[in-house]
């Protein structure tokens, strides 16, 4: 099973296209600041999520998660706890044909602090047949930024706990805040990289995991570029 990820910087209505066109082969597609389609007047925007869903608040229409099967698998929403508001908008624990237990994620209160309450609140859910997946916005480099009990370091301390593994640093034996690709330009400036948008799995699970190819073209969509993970079924 091929799953991508790529936070769309807002607007994928207009955007969806590009994506999908990337990755004519992906079994599905977890889209972070996707805008919920309820607010839009677009019946070819809406059909998207005839497979799929979008996670969100009712006044907070313009950032969620969109998640896409678009070979029609089959996805069922998975009951989690949720301690605030940005929770609701920002993770979705969801099953795909009764077989795969997906967690797409999109902090961005206080990112890694509030991906590590989520954890806690949910801690039983967090099994080493789960995949996580989405824009994390959580890396070693801003470790300083946060509380020492509440940072990237922890929060991968406490997924490997799980036994589940950072899929790009597994893949390539980077080490954790030495990630030489980049999955995020800061004002879409190649002066500014970051690797924000990561894979947490079971290594066994892994077959492949890649930071898309040709930036320039993304940076002309968003400031993130894509990452697609492959899995064994």
């Amino acid at each position: 099973m091929k799953v991508v990820s790529w936070n769309c910087n807002g607007g994928f209505r207009k955007k969806y296209k590009e994506l999908f066109s990337a990755y004519p082969d992906a079994d599905l597609f977890m889209v972070q600041e996707c805008e919920n389609p309820d607010f839009y007047n677009s019946r070819e925007y809406k059909k998207l999520f005839q497979t799929g869903f979008h996670v969100g608040t009712p006044d907070y229409s313009m950032k969620g998660i969109g998640v896409f099967a678009p070979k029609g698998n089959w996805l069922r929403r998975t009951k989690c706890k949720y301690g605030n508001p940005l929770h609701m908008i920002g993770y979705a624990f969801f099953e795909v044909d009764n077989i795969h237990k997906m967690l797409a994620v999109w902090p961005h209160g206080k990112y890694v602090e509030e991906m590590i309450d989520f954890f806690h609140l949910n801690e039983s859910l967090f099994t080493n047949d789960l995949l996580i997946i989405g824009d994390t916005n959580s890396c070693s480099v801003f470790n300083n930024h946060h509380p020492k009990n509440k940072n990237h370091d922890v929060l991968v301390e406490l997924l490997n706990g799980k036994g589940l593994v950072d899929a790009y640093n597994y893949c390539t034996g980077e080490t954790e805040g030495e990630e030489s690709i980049p999955t995020f330009y800061l004002q879409r400036k190649k002066e500014k990289p970051y690797h924000l948008d990561r894979c947490f799995v079971a290594p066994e699970r892994i077959v492949s995991f890649k930071v898309a190819d040709n930036h320039d073209y993304w940076l002309t969509l968003s400031d993130h570029i894509p990452v697609e993970i492959v899995i064994k079924n």
